[in-house]
């Protein structure tokens, strides 16, 4: 008895284990672009660019959270926001990981303005 008891728990660890192998497998990263991003230079521009859109935009007045964010984003550079958000935009509650990326790429795009 206690050795069909010890059997029954061996595959039901075996199945567990596959079952988790199988699942993590689906599990993928979601990848994107990644800019140089050095903080004392990028920050400056980005809130420079970011205070010329909030002030200069009409387009963003409004709106308001993430909404406000990607508009805000792409007033600051198209080519950057559809080079980091375009196949996955940021969504309401996102940790946004991309945005030192989007920092880094407003250093390297040239920007008119600046």
């Amino acid at each position: 008895m206690a050795r069909n008891l010890s059997r029954n728990s061996q595959a039901i660890l075996i199945v567990l284990i596959l079952l988790t192998e199988v699942c993590l497998g689906m599990i993928t990263e979601y990848k994107f672009k990644r800019y140089t991003y050095r903080k004392k230079r990028d920050d400056k521009r980005y809130k420079s660019a970011r205070q010329r859109c909030e002030v200069g935009d009409s387009r963003c007045q409004g709106l308001w959270t993430v909404e406000h964010t990607r508009c805000i984003r792409k007033c600051m550079s198209e080519f950057c926001y559809n080079e980091l958000y375009g196949d996955d935009p940021l969504e309401e509650g996102e940790i946004d990981v991309r945005l030192n990326s989007f920092k880094g790429c407003l250093s390297q795009v040239k920007m008119e303005d600046f």
